[in-house]
């Protein structure tokens, strides 16, 4: 067709078609897969049955997410709240030691002794003499242990101080007391090395002081050996205690009236102190412990404790004990006396042990009671 002029003389051209538009493109595509599905009804089910699984299971997840978070950061965010609560409401903490752990607010009472029991007063004949491997120069209780030579002029007394290290000032107390004496510290005393240093260098022999899980309802305290444990947690638990300080030369059980009454436990402890070259005290804080008779089957070298000098918190209690030592002493020709850093006990000891050489009596190391109970020179 022509082109017309107009009154101008120019010539008119007609405008080009425009392309269809996004609606008019997105309206095609729509009418397409509606004709689509009208022509594949039941893959189309299919797909949109896949396609609302697919989606919900994503959904749900990144719903829970969110849900999950905004629940956590609300505990935080109450948690932190309570203990500013808390810090600001409760005065600071006074600088208190403890003599006991028993004194700890955080620990519920105990005792050494089984729940309405007394620990009785132990006596035992001397063993026949015995050449033993125990002898080795290579053994730490004889490295680590007080010299100590005269073993059969007088009866020998052995004064060994357990729950050493928990308060350090009755600590020193007792360390500070002439000697030579046992400490023995429990393994998670703070500062231990130094406080155990300090006490061998007063002359006075070390142990650890090992927690066993007693009878009743008693904590023995942390890192105890618990009868329903498995050798491997026994051995780590009792690994982690050994290598708390060093200077030791042996172990006694803390509590443990349970513990040392099972002879599968205190099987992996001897295994445990054979190859180390250390002793073992058994505290007696059960008639029924197999401690001793244990140690005495894998070749540990043992002793066993004789008398308990502070049952009874008092001073004339302690008094009492300590003449029952130096006459259990004089029956048997040794013995081994434990005691705790309480006051009353300090004391008696301050007032005892430098009365003990004038009784005919010689105070001793726990190495010194192993040898002569053993016929080793």
């Amino acid at each position: 067709m022509a082109s017309r002029k107009n009154r101008s003389g120019k010539t008119n051209r007609r405008s080009p078609r425009r392309g269809p538009g996004f609606v008019d493109r997105l309206l095609f595509r729509y009418d397409a897969l509606i004709a689509w599905i009208s022509g594949h009804r039941w893959h189309s089910i299919v797909i949109a049955v896949i396609a609302l699984f697919v989606g919900s299971l994503i959904g749900g997840y990144w719903i829970a997410e969110r849900l999950d978070l905004r629940g956590s950061d609300r505990v935080a965010r109450d948690t932190l709240e309570d203990m500013k609560r808390s810090a600001a409401s409760q005065p600071a903490p006074p600088e208190t030691k403890y003599a006991r752990i028993e004194d700890l607010p955080s620990f519920p009472k105990y005792s050494e002794a089984e729940p309405g029991k007394p620990l009785p007063t132990l006596e035992e004949k001397p063993r026949v003499r015995q050449v033993a491997a125990a002898l080795s120069p290579e053994q730490t209780w004889r490295r680590n242990a007080v010299p100590f030579r005269d073993l059969n002029s007088r009866p020998l007394v052995a004064i060994v101080i357990d729950d050493v290290g928990l308060d350090r000032l009755r600590s020193k107390r007792a360390w500070e007391l002439p000697g030579p004496m046992t400490m023995s510290f429990l393994p998670y005393a703070k500062d231990l090395p130094e406080q155990a240093r300090a006490a061998r260098a007063r002359g006075h022999e070390l142990m650890l002081h090992m927690p066993m899980e007693p009878n009743g309802r008693n904590d023995p305290g942390p890192g105890a050996l618990m009868v329903s444990m498995s050798d491997a947690e026994l051995r780590q638990r009792l690994l982690i205690a050994l290598e708390s300080f060093s200077g030791y030369v042996g172990i006694n059980n803390h509590m443990g009236s349970r513990f040392t009454a099972t002879r599968p436990g205190m099987d992996v402890v001897m295994r445990q102190l054979k190859p180390r070259g250390l002793m073992f005290l058994d505290s007696r804080t059960t008639p029924q412990s197999v401690g001793d008779q244990t140690a005495q089957e894998f070749g540990v070298p043992s002793i066993v404790r004789h008398v308990f000098l502070d049952d009874e918190e008092t001073l004339e209690s302690v008094r009492r004990k300590l003449a029952e030592t130096e006459a259990v002493a004089r029956r048997q020709g040794f013995v081994v006396a434990i005691g705790h850093p309480h006051d009353a006990t300090l004391q008696a000891l301050a007032e005892w042990l430098p009365t003990v050489q004038g009784k005919g009596l010689a105070l001793a190391p726990s190495t010194a009671i192993l040898r002569k109970r053993n016929g080793w020179d």
